[in-house]
């Protein structure tokens, strides 16, 4: 199989990139930067500008399948320049691989796109939201950026494409990411609830996620898919976790919603959210999970 993966140099395309090469894939990846790009027998990059809608359309010979992850990180505040910025970096480049699949489709069969659980209305009763959970959504920038991303990654249908969609939850990793936020404040002997502790969390572990990912690529699945692990937790009980797995004892009282939003503005939804998502769509596909259970991802993680 040989891969287009966009989003290579952050850390979900990193652990992909190196998941593909280890089992003998070919991958391809975009770029902004001239000094990112290699030149190995089965790792090449090549450049695009998603701002000047430039690409260099070599990138698809021979590949048969695009992983498209590109798109500024959410985890700023939210600006209106922000917000632009966060809103164009998905639909633009996205815009950008149909514009250069349109001018020449090569090899390619089947196309893979991001997008966040943060689609979700939120729910504390705990009620498992499916794929098909859409509409309604949740009423906030993140989920009209997930929404407009769908939209966007829906073309690929329209070129005759297989396509697949990864609604991504909350990704732990030991390269940074939600986890090492998480944790520094349990370090400090500072570790607490947001809120009132009781909004769902649907994780994943990167491991998982990028396997997610492969098996999608492999079995050419088509449709959307919740890429979250089969436990979901509380937003206290995952704080206590961390810290029981530190050896940090988590005490203090929750951090209030509304000094939450006091410290990170309207940004403060991606945290508050409570989203209990199902796994059940992956899993029945044949997937597979590595860490099915959080303290499993936490050891491996964070000891």
């Amino acid at each position: 199989m040989k891969v287009l993966i966009t989003g290579a140099t952050g850390l979900v395309g990193q652990e992909l990139t190196a998941l593909l090469l280890s089992n003998g894939h070919e991958v391809n990846y975009l770029t902004g930067r001239k000094e990112a790009i290699k030149t190995e027998p089965n790792h090449k990059g090549y450049l695009w500008d998603v701002k000047k809608m430039t690409i260099d359309a070599s990138c698809l010979q021979g590949v048969d399948t695009i992983v498209h992850l590109a798109g500024e990180t959410v985890f700023q505040r939210w600006t209106d320049e922000a917000k632009k910025k966060i809103m164009d970096s998905r639909v633009n480049s996205t815009q950008l691989l149909l514009n250069a699949l349109h001018d020449n489709k090569d090899s390619v069969k089947h196309v893979i796109t991001a997008s966040a659980i943060g689609i979700y209305p939120d729910d504390k009763n705990g009620h498992a939201m499916t794929e098909n959970e859409v509409p309604p959504v949740a009423k906030n920038f993140l989920a009209d950026v997930c929404l407009a991303w769908e939209s966007m990654g829906m073309q690929f249908q329209e070129l005759g494409l297989q396509h697949a969609i990864v609604r991504i939850g909350i990704v732990l990793s030991d390269k940074g990411g939600a986890l090492e936020q998480m944790a520094k404040p349990v370090k400090m002997y500072a570790g607490a609830g947001f809120g009132d502790g009781k909004m769902w969390q649907s994780w994943i572990a990167v491991d998982d996620l990028v396997g997610i990912i492969k098996h999608i690529a492999m079995e050419k699945r088509t449709g959307v898919f919740n890429a979250v692990a089969p436990n979901p937790i509380r937003n206290r009980a995952m704080m206590e976790a961390i810290g029981k797995t530190m050896g940090k004892p988590v005490f203090l009282p929750n951090v209030p919603e509304f000094v939450m939003k006091l410290m990170l503005g309207e940004m403060a939804a991606i945290v508050l959210a409570s989203q209990h998502v199902s796994s059940d769509t992956i899993e029945a596909s044949g997937y597979e999970f590595k860490f099915p259970k959080l303290e499993q991802a936490l050891q491996e993680y964070l000891v």
